[in-house]
Order: C-alpha cells, then sequence, then structure tokens
C-alpha cells in the first residue's frame, strides 16, 4: 500500500492499492487516542513493536482522526527497495503531490533527470515546500526497513528541522538507527512500543466477546498467555468460538519472526528463550558470549519481544507467548539439551540465591536428585517467603526415597497427614517423626527436630488446645538463639498468638517483641508479616479500633508491595482487616472479601481466626437479609467448633443463633430460643475455661440470658446479669462488649421508666464507640437499640454525636422502614394509641388511667414514649401531631 485517500478504505492510488481496512471485530483503543491526542504537537510518533501488535491497524485510526481534524494524511509502506536513497525519494515525493497539489514537482524533474541530487538536498528542498503549506501535514512511513546510512542522516535532518505542521510518524519492527535523545528532552518525540499496543483486560473482553461467551477465569487466562499480543488474542479466538482449531498452535507472526532471523539469532533465542528472566551475566553464561549486554540490546533493537523488567534495564524476560514458542520448538528439536539448559540455569540461580527460580528450573530439568536438595535445603525460607504452596507442588515432583533424606521434605508430609487427625492422632505421627532423631531434649535442638515441635505447636493452635501450644513454647524460649532463627520466630508467633486468645496481652507482647528480635535475621516477609497482624488482632480484641485500623491498613499495603499476590501471607491478615472493617461498619464488599480470605489456606492456621472470621461473616450475612445462608455458616461454625472441642467459639456461634431468633417476628420466637438454649451442656463447656482469665462461654451464655430477659420483658433481671457480665470482662481487654453491655443496659433502665438514666449511659456509650468508629455492635442488638437512639437524636445537641448517631440509624438494614420513620404515628402500640386518642379528647392523666385501669406513672411513661416517637416536647404538639398524622382521624 502507498497512500492513503481522504477517508480509510476510500479512493485508490493511482497504483491499484488502499489502506487497509481495520480488522474485523477490532477494538478501538481509547488508551491509545487519548495518549495520541496529549502529544498533538509531537513532530516525530515512533510506532515500534514485533509484527501482529497492531501497528497498522493503530495507524489508520489515527489518520482517520487527523483527517477529521482537516489534516492532510500521506501514507507510505516501505519495501526493501526504499533502502536505495533515488527510490525512496522518488516514491515519497510522488506520494505528497496526491493530496499536495504542486508539492514536489520541481524535485521529482530534477531527480528523474539524473541530476545528482543528494538525499540531504532534495529533503531540504521539500522542507523549503512544505513550510508553505496551509494546512497540517501527518507523513506515515509504515513497515520502515532503511538501514542506508546516507539516507537516516538525511532524514534524521528532516525531522529535527520540520516546520510547526508536519507530524513525522514512523512504524517499524526494529528501532531506526536514528538519535532521538534531542526530540525527547525537547517533548517532540512520541515512543510507543508493545506495551502501550497490547489490550488491556477489558479490550480483550471486548475483542474476544464480540464472537463468542467466554467465562472470565478463562478470559483472563487467555490475556495472561498473551499478554495483550493482538495477534495472539486473534489467532485465539476461532477456537473460543467453536471454530475449527487453527493448524499452528502459534500465530503465524511469531513463526515468520523467528524464521527471518539470521542462523545465529535463532540460536541465541532458543538458548535464552529457557530462563524465566534474563540479565547480562546469565546470557554471558549461557551463550559463552562475554557481551551479554550487548546481546540483550540487540534483541531489544531487533523487538524480539523482550521486556524490561526494572527502569535500570538490568533484568529482562520473554513476552510469554513467544518464551512459550521458543521452548516448544527447542524441546521438540532436541529434547536433552532442553533439560541440559533448564539444569545449568538453575544451577546459575542456585549459586545466585534465587531460590525459587532455581527450584522451578530443576523441575524442568527433571532432575530429582537437586530439586530434592533445593527444595528440603530452602524449604524454611520458602516458608518464610509465603510460599507454601509451591512447597507442597514441588514435593509432589520428588520420589519418596529421596524424601527421607530431607527432614523438611518429611516435615511437610508429617504436617499434610496430621492437618487432617485428631489433635492425639497428628501429635502420635509427629512423635513419631520425632522418634527417628536423638532426644531432643539433649544439648542444642537441631532443625529437624525444631521444626517438628513447630508443627505441634501450629497443631495445637489450629486445633485450639492452647495450653499446649504455650508449655510447647516455654520449652524452646530458654533455649533462644541456638537454634534456626525461622523456627525459634515461629514458634514465638504461635505462642503469642496463643496468650492473645488466652486474654493475656501483656505475655503476648512480650513473645512478639522476642519473636522481632529473631525475625531480624531473616530476610523473608512472611513472618513479619504475620507478627504485625497479631499487634492488629490484640489492638481489636482490646477495643482499639482506630489503632488496629491503622496498622493493618500499613501492614497490608507493605504486603502488597512484597509478597506475592493471593499468597498465603496475606490471609490472616485479610480477616483482621475484615473483622475491623466490619465492627466499624464498612460493609459494603466485605462479604466477598471475608470470603475470599477465609477460602484460602495459611502456613498457621489458627481456629480463633477463622472461627470470628466465619462469624463476622454469618453476621453480614443476617445483616444482609440471608437468614437461612447465616443460619448454614453458623452451623457450619458449630460443626468445625465440636470436631476441635473449641467450645468458646461453639457457644459464641450458638448465641448468635438464639439472637437470630429474638428478632424473628411471630410469637413463637421466645420458645425456640428457649429450647435453643436448653440444648447445649453450658456447664460442661464453660468448665473448660475456668482456668483462663476470660471464660468466653459464660460470657456467650449470660449475652444470651440478658437479651432472652429483655425479650420476655424481664428488664430488672437483664440488668442483673448485664452487672454479673461486666465482672468477666479482664481489664483493658474487650472494650467493645463494655459498650454492647451499655447499649443493653440502656434499653432495659428506658423499659423501665428511668429515661434519664438511659439516655445519660446511651450517650455515654455512643461517645466511646464515635472514638473508635464502633458501628455494628449497635446494629447487632436489633430494634430495641435502634428505637433508643432514635429517641436520642432527637433531643442530642452535641454536633459530633449527632452526625455519628445519623450515620449509625442509616447504616441500620431495612433503609427509611427501619431508619428514620416517615410516619411516627405507624410506631405507636395499641396501648400509646388509646392514651394518645384519651388525651386528644381533654381527659387528664389520672382521668386517663382510670379508664384503662393504669397507675399515674404508667400513663406518664406511655405519654413520655409518644412524645419522642412524635419528636415533641408535650401533650398539645403530641396531640396535633397526632391529627397531622392521622392517628385521631
Amino acid at each position: 500500500m502507498d497512500v492513503v485517500s481522504e477517508t480509510v478504505g476510500g479512493l485508490a492510488h493511482p497504483s491499484g492499492r488502499f489502506l487497509a481496512a481495520l480488522p474485523d471485530g477490532y477494538v478501538l483503543r481509547r488508551r491509545l487516542h487519548s495518549l495520541l491526542a496529549q502529544h498533538a504537537d509531537a513532530r516525530l510518533i515512533l510506532v515500534c513493536a514485533p509484527a501482529g501488535s497492531g501497528k497498522s491497524s493503530l495507524l489508520a485510526e489515527l489518520i482517520a482522526c487527523r483527517q477529521a481534524q482537516g489534516t492532510a494524511c500521506t501514507w507510505l509502506s516501505l519495501g526493501a527497495s526504499d533502502n536505495e536513497p533515488a527510490h525512496f525519494l522518488a516514491r515519497l515525493l510522488r506520494a505528497l503531490r496526491i493530496h499536495l497539489s504542486g508539492i514536489g514537482d520541481g524535485l521529482l524533474k530534477r531527480l528523474a533527470s539524473g541530476a545528482g541530487l543528494s538525499a540531504t538536498q532534495v529533503l531540504e528542498g521539500l522542507l523549503s515546500e512544505l513550510g508553505e503549506l496551509s494546512r497540517p501535514l501527518l507523513l506515515v512511513l509504515d513497515d520502515w526497513a532503511i538501514t542506508d546510512a546516507d539516507l537516516l542522516a538525511a532524514l534524521s535532518r528532516f525531522i529535527r528541522l520540520a516546520p510547526p505542521g508536519l507530524t513525522l510518524v514512523i512504524a517499524c519492527d526494529q528501532r531506526p538507527a536514528f538519535n532521538l535523545a534531542a526530540l525527547r528532552a525537547k517533548g517532540q518525540l512520541l515512543e510507543i512500543g508493545l506495551g502501550d499496543l497490547s489490550l488491556s483486560l477489558d479490550e480483550t473482553r471486548e475483542l474476544v466477546q464480540a464472537r463468542t461467551a467466554l467465562e472470565e477465569d478463562a478470559l483472563q487466562t487467555l490475556h495472561g498467555q498473551t499478554e495483550g499480543w493482538l495477534a495472539g488474542v486473534l489467532h485465539a479466538r476461532p477456537a473460543l468460538a467453536g471454530s475449527p482449531t487453527p493448524a499452528s498452535p502459534w500465530p503465524d507472526d511469531l513463526t515468520r519472526l523467528f524464521e527471518e532471523q539470521p542462523p545465529r539469532m535463532r540460536e541465541t533465542l532458543l538458548t535464552l528463550g529457557v530462563p524465566s528472566r534474563l540479565n547480562r551475566e546469565l546470557v554471558a553464561a549461557l551463550t559463552g558470549r562475554d557481551e551479554g549486554q550487548e546481546v540483550l540490546e540487540e534483541l531489544e533493537a531487533r523487538q524480539l519481544f523482550l521486556i524490561p523488567l526494572d527502569r535500570e534495564r538490568g533484568w529482562y524476560r520473554f513476552h510469554r507467548q513467544f518464551a512459550a514458542f521458543l521452548q516448544e520448538r527447542l524441546r521438540r528439536e532436541n529434547a536433552e539439551r532442553f533439560r541440559q539448559l533448564h539444569f545449568k540455569v538453575s544451577l546459575w540461580f542456585t549459586n545466585h540465591h534465587m531460590q525459587a527460580l532455581a527450584i522451578e528450573h530443576a523441575c524442568l530439568a527433571e532432575d530429582a536428585e537437586m530439586l530434592a536438595a533445593l527444595v528440603g535445603g530452602y524449604g524454611l525460607e520458602l516458608i518464610n517467603r509465603g510460599q507454601l504452596r509451591r512447597l507442597y507442588r514441588w514435593r509432589h515432583r520428588i520420589p519418596d526415597a529421596l524424601v527421607q533424606r530431607q527432614p523438611i521434605l518429611m516435615l511437610v508430609d508429617a504436617w499434610d497427614k496430621a492437618a487432617t487427625l485428631s489433635l492425639a492422632e497428628a501429635n502420635r505421627v509427629l512423635d513419631d517423626l520425632l522418634a527417628c532423631w536423638t532426644n531432643l531434649d539433649e544439648g542444642p535442638l537441631q532443625d529437624g527436630r525444631l521444626a517438628v515441635l513447630a508443627v505441634k505447636a501450629m497443631l495445637a493452635l489450629q486445633k485450639d488446645d492452647l495450653s499446649a501450644c504455650v508449655a510447647l513454647v516455654r520449652r524452646i524460649e530458654t533455649r533462644l538463639g541456638q537454634q534456626s532463627a525461622f523456627l525459634e520466630a515461629a514458634i514465638l508467633l504461635m505462642g503469642a498468638l496463643a496468650h492473645a486468645a488466652l486474654a493475656q496481652p501483656e505475655q503476648a507482647r512480650r513473645l512478639i517483641g522476642l519473636a522481632r528480635q529473631r525475625n531480624h535475621f531473616l530476610e523473608g516477609h512472611y513472618l513479619d508479616m504475620q507478627l504485625g497482624n497479631l499487634e492488629v488482632f490484640l489492638n481489636l480484641q482490646q477495643g482499639r479500633l482506630c489503632q488496629a485500623d491503622m496498622l493493618s491498613r500499613q501492614l497490608l499495603s507493605r504486603g502488597r508491595s512484597c509478597m506475592e499476590p493471593g499468597g498465603a501471607a496475606m490471609v490472616l491478615p485479610e480477616i483482621c482487616a475484615s473483622l475491623i472493617a466490619y465492627q466499624q461498619g464498612r460493609f459494603e464488599g466485605l462479604e466477598e472479601r471475608l470470603r475470599a480470605a477465609l477460602d484460602a489456606v495459611d502456613v498457621i492456621n489458627p481456629i480463633d481466626l477463622y472461627a470470628r472470621g466465619m462469624l463476622c461473616l454469618a453476621r453480614l450475612q443476617r445483616l444482609q437479609g440471608q437468614n437461612r445462608v447465616a443460619q448454614n455458616t453458623l452451623v457450619e461454625v458449630q460443626n468445625l467448633t465440636a470436631r476441635h472441642q473449641s467450645w468458646r467459639f461453639y457457644a459464641q456461634a450458638v448465641a448468635e443463633e438464639i439472637l437470630a431468633l429474638l428478632q424473628e417476628p411471630g410469637t413463637e420466637r421466645i420458645r425456640r430460643a428457649e429450647q435453643r438454649l436448653k440444648a447445649v451442656d453450658w456447664e460442661r463447656q464453660m468448665g473448660c475455661y475456668e482456668q483462663q482469665n476470660f471464660n468466653p462461654v459464660r460470657w456467650a451464655l449470660g449475652l444470651t440470658r440478658v437479651r432472652l430477659h429483655q425479650a420476655r420483658h424481664n428488664y430488672s433481671e437483664a440488668l442483673h446479669e448485664i452487672n454479673q457480665l461486666r465482672g468477666l470482662l479482664p481489664p483493658g481487654w474487650q472494650e467493645l462488649q463494655r459498650l454492647r453491655l451499655d447499649a443493653l443496659a440502656a434499653v432495659s433502665y428506658q423499659r423501665l421508666g428511668y429515661h434519664e438514666r438511659a439516655q445519660s449511659l446511651l450517650t455515654q456509650c455512643l461517645l466511646g464507640a464515635e472514638r473508635e468508629g464502633a458501628r455494628a455492635l449497635f446494629i447487632e442488638e436489633g430494634a430495641e437499640v435502634r428505637d433508643l437512639l432514635q429517641r436520642l437524636e432527637s433531643v442530642e445537641r452535641q454536633p459530633a454525636l449527632q452526625g455519628f448517631l445519623r450515620e449509625l440509624i442509616g447504616l441500620w438494614p431495612g433503609g427509611q422502614a427501619e431508619g428514620e420513620q416517615e410516619n411516627p404515628g405507624e410506631a405507636l402500640t395499641e396501648r400509646e394509641l388509646e392514651v394518645i386518642r384519651l388525651a386528644a379528647e381533654g381527659l387528664s392523666n389520672e382521668a386517663i388511667g382510670q379508664c384503662l385501669g393504669l397507675a399515674l406513672g404508667t400513663v406518664k411513661w406511655h405519654l413520655h414514649n409518644i412524645y419522642e416517637k412524635f419528636r415533641v416536647r408535650n401533650r398539645t404538639q403530641a396531640i396535633r401531631r397526632a391529627r397531622d398524622l392521622g392517628v385521631l382521624a
């Protein structure tokens, strides 16, 4: 194709060729249009990317856009013959004459006459004529392949001296030999490469879904494999649409690109396609050539899908699809060489302390001996880097006979088996493993034996045997500094978790400090993440939500920058962050986030955090009206905790179940709640925790009794139970639960007629909650607390507390019907309706009491409730409001 006509795919050039039309289903890339619009004054636009990246299609879009703006556009597609200056210049001048009448006529005649003009003279003459143009010009040189030194020098000068209205666009597979530094420094150069041309995930979706519906996971896999390379996506699209599979698994552009390279370059590509990443030292080691950096620069200049991994261009990798193409070709041509190269790469990564990469290449080398040695030697470090999943995957590639030589691999097997057993059976498995080694109480513990104790501590946490975990930690604490820093820090971490679960924050923080001292010697981030998360958890348990939230945000930000995305190290921090978000009433998207964390598996998987996460999930589901789903979640918690005899969470799940029953409509709710309460052996479960600072089963039972008393209108008994519960909470622990007790006590005082006491207590409770942003505890307790908050909102005068109250009421499930009611009259009880109707007839309080058989104090109490619901201050205003609402009609 020679020239663009006035419209894309419109008038033909005299040569009979057109500008290529856009591919069927082509996706308009708005971000590239935005990029081009931002650089509308660029003197040179350099579109440099491998074949199949969509360069020509982008240029067609650019031309259509510029033509619509009144710009003259010329497209010249170059070939091998254009490397001869006279031929190129003649074609360029003829192309320009199509749209710019008279331009270059004299120069063409002089060229045709053999006047011996140099390329510089012709282009300077052309610049002079172009400078007189009244309209902008876009000159596109596609399929650039010019290497002639004189012509390159003349074109470089042409670009530097181009008039303001001229924009030159060069589309090429290999970077032109221009010095572009000056243009780049002046902001007159726009460079568009493979990364810019690659389709985003949304663009890939739009392109693929135009032909066929594709599951999101499959779409993301396709995008990951092709990295948005247009030719790769288009090649895969027919198969996705159910059309016949292409004859070759690779796009033609890949095969053609490889075959067009000289033999030496093809050999280099097959060799360097093996490593997952490259630097100059590795290139030199694999190719036997000292100039490793020059090889990389040549690959990059040739646009052979080499992608830099850092700003300094120290590390590179090949585009995934091109790397897969090279590896498949090498394996097909010489399978033994393919394995030998992987072995060599694995050895290089091992010597340069890049263990994960070394192990991956050992797998591909199919060398079981090397794989066993690497995984066994670096197992602990891999765990500390949050790569437990990889460790399991690599273990299954190693024959059992080789595993027996590596204690860490034996431990992986033991851990995998023990995690599915009861704690007693799991400990027997681990004790059998310990018996293979020497007596662990004599002399310093070797890493293998210490690792077994670490696994025993992890299992104790997972199965909620907190005393066993603490006892194991005490055995190790006296020998700190004599064994593996990772294992010591891990055991101390688990001991701190156990103390936190036992409501012993000071002991927990002491072990955290010791663990941080040992972790200081480690390079990985896993233990550091978990120690940080334990600090978050302690603050959460103490009721310091703001501090916990700040630490959690910092931890997640740090983790996302240094840990593997979706890795095990982020599981517990995500659960803690979800618990904080729930308590602070940040419910949007929380169920999905929490469920994703709970579905993952961490190295340290304490039932404490897992059960708390499940209970939080059930509460969220209930707040969203998914009562049956929430009930199923609570049953799941009960089954799990009963299996491990973790009665503290079993009791909490039962308490949540009874609370849900009490908040259901109907007269049977109290009877059903009482039946569920009686079905639990509370005494036996409480006995398991009598020696602890805080008895969680006794707490769950007491809280349930409070709610039952209030449901039966036994408010004095509820207050007595609340006072008993206050004594269960250790100082500085579970401060949110103290606020919950205050809110429940305020409900009882209100119902008993002690309105000022109720208002004062609720105000103090809200001030404490507002400081920490605690909201969920009020919403959980249902309509009684909501009504009390609405009454307080009508009289509260503190601006900060007013805002918190409005926000809190606005969060309530059910919207306006359960928030600020549009018709308060509908909320009056039958008795209150009788009282206001008699008051409207002019009866005194004493007369109303005589008519209804009520004591004077009871009549006053009903009137006070009516005033609060109507948000008025006296009888006259209440009667007027009742008439406005139609209550007296």
